[in-house]
C-alpha cells in the first residue's frame, strides 16, 4: 500500500491553492461607490474654495475630512483582511510606483487642462468644473488601474520563486 499523494490529488491541491491566491489578490478593497464618493468630495471641496468665503471654505474642509474618514472605513476593514504578500507586487514596487504616478498624472492633467481651458474661455467656476472632470476621470480610471494591478499580481503569483 502506498500512502503517498497521487499526482491527480496533488494537481487538485495546487489548483485550489492558485484559486485561493487569486481570490485574495482580486478581493474588492475599493468598491465602485468609493471612487465616485471621492469624486463628489473633490468637487464640493473645489466649489467651497472657489467661493472665496471663509465660512464655506471651513465647511468644505470639514466635509472633506469627515467624509473621507467615513468613506474609508470599509476600505480599511477590507485591506486588513488577508493582505497579499509584498513579493506579489510587480518589480518590487517600482512598477507600482510608476503606475500610481501615471494615474495621478492622468487625473491631475485632465483637471488642469480643463481648468485652464475653461478659465481662458471666461467660463465661471473653472476650478469646480476642473474638479468635476478630474473626479470623473478618477472614478472611471481608478477601478481600471486597480484591475490592472490585480492582473499583474495574479500573473506574477504563478511564477516560481
Amino acid at each position: 500500500m502506498d500512502d503517498g499523494i497521487q499526482p491527480v490529488e496533488a494537481e487538485q491541491a495546487l489548483s485550489e491553492i492558485d484559486q485561493r491566491r487569486e481570490q485574495v489578490i482580486r478581493r474588492k478593497i475599493f468598491p465602485l461607490w468609493w471612487w465616485w464618493a471621492y469624486a463628489v468630495l473633490m468637487v464640493q471641496f473645489a466649489a467651497c474654495f472657489e467661493s472665496g468665503r471663509g465660512v464655506l471654505i471651513g465647511i468644505g474642509i470639514g466635509v472633506f475630512t469627515v467624509g473621507s474618514f467615513i468613506i474609508d472605513v470599509p476600505v480599511r476593514r477590507a485591506a486588513g483582511a488577508a493582505a497579499p504578500r509584498r513579493g506579489l507586487a510587480p518589480g518590487s514596487g517600482l512598477w507600482t510606483l510608476v503606475g500610481v504616478l501615471g494615474f495621478m498624472a492622468v487625473v491631475l492633467g485632465a483637471g488642469l487642462a480643463t481648468g485652464l481651458s475653461v478659465r481662458a474661455a471666461g467660463v465661471p467656476h473653472p476650478g469646480t468644473i476642473a474638479a468635476a472632470v478630474g473626479g470623473v476621470v478618477f472614478a472611471v480610471a481608478g477601478p481600471l488601474f486597480v484591475r490592472l494591478g490585480e492582473t499583474m499580481m495574479v500573473r506574477r503569483s504563478g511564477k516560481p520563486w
